[in-house]
């Protein structure tokens, strides 16, 4: 083909392309709707790795009682040979039962510590006898967090009554609960220890 007929056939197509595209324009009225054309769906992203984080607990290290002048470190326990919770080691440090709860968790936080030394002399949860309903209880965490306790109630259970256990069991309101314990009533000397527990029960604020 001669460059003169390419030529001629170039002119010829373009002019038809012309013609149809404002045979088309005028066919619609010079518009177009663009709301005909479908919007590519975008998935959203996700991540395989993508899980919803459980808190993380610490466990206790302090337990400060303001209003009465407690302020104690605070030493994991758990329970000796016979089922009995065991007692800190230091006349001034208060053990927490590892079994239950930690600070702010749902769940209840079990704590005891001495009432007096060997010689009668006040010990870490001396003054836990003076706590009055509404007292704030603050247990700090070993992440240097602190939560603060609400005083719910507290009473004396005689150390032969079976209902005694019970102080040990998980808060049945599902909330996040502290229950404090030392010891209460009268010396027994043939049994080397008090006739009584003070528990006392707080609930955390919120």
């Amino acid at each position: 083909m001669k460059l003169s007929q390419i030529s001629k056939f170039m002119v010829l197509l373009f002019t038809t392309v012309l013609l149809v595209g404002l045979f088309v324009f005028i066919y619609t009225g010079g518009s177009f709707n663009f709301k005909n054309i479908e919007e590519p769906q975008v998935e959203a992203a996700f991540s395989a790795f993508e899980t919803a984080l459980e808190p993380v607990y610490g466990r206790p290290r302090k337990i400060v009682i303001s209003s009465v002048g407690l302020s104690v470190p605070v030493e994991p326990v758990g329970v000796d040979a016979q089922g009995y919770l065991e007692t800190p080691k230091e006349w001034d440090t208060a053990g927490w039962y590892q079994n239950s709860a930690r600070p702010a968790e749902k769940g209840n936080l079990v704590v005891n510590a001495h009432y007096d030394d060997s010689r009668g002399n006040p010990a870490a949860f001396w003054e836990l006898k003076n706590v009055n309903l509404d007292d704030r209880v603050t247990v700090l965490d070993s992440y240097g967090k602190s939560y603060d306790y609400k005083v719910t109630g507290y009473y004396f259970v005689d150390i032969d009554d079976p209902e005694r256990l019970k102080v040990f069991e998980d808060s049945s309101l599902d909330i996040p609960a502290l229950t404090l314990i030392t010891c209460g009533g009268v010396w027994v000397p043939n049994q080397g220890t008090y006739s009584k527990r003070l528990v006392v029960s707080a609930e955390l604020i919120k």
